[in-house]
């Protein structure tokens, strides 16, 4: 008799539904001042400058990366990107 196991969640899915809970939480953070698909542009250059991270901390080192740089954008462009 051959068992089957159904296999677990891959990293891959379980780091892609991290990454899409990272840019909820920044999108509601930063509701009305910049949309969602911009946030997930820049989680996603977030990611891959953090890349050579241990992969547990990746997710949280690139959402407060990705906030910084929300913050730096949003208030460049209070001053006309002066």
């Amino acid at each position: 008799m051959t068992t089957h196991l159904e296999p677990s969640a891959s990293p891959e899915t379980s780091q892609s539904a991290q990454r899409s809970l990272t840019v909820n939480r920044l999108a509601a953070e930063f509701s009305g001042r910049i949309s969602p698909e911009c946030i997930d542009i820049v989680v996603e250059g977030a990611l891959a400058d953090l890349s050579w991270e241990s992969s547990k901390a990746l997710l949280e080192l690139s959402e407060r990366l990705a906030r910084q740089r929300i913050i730096s954008y949003l208030d460049s462009k209070a001053n006309n990107f002066d």
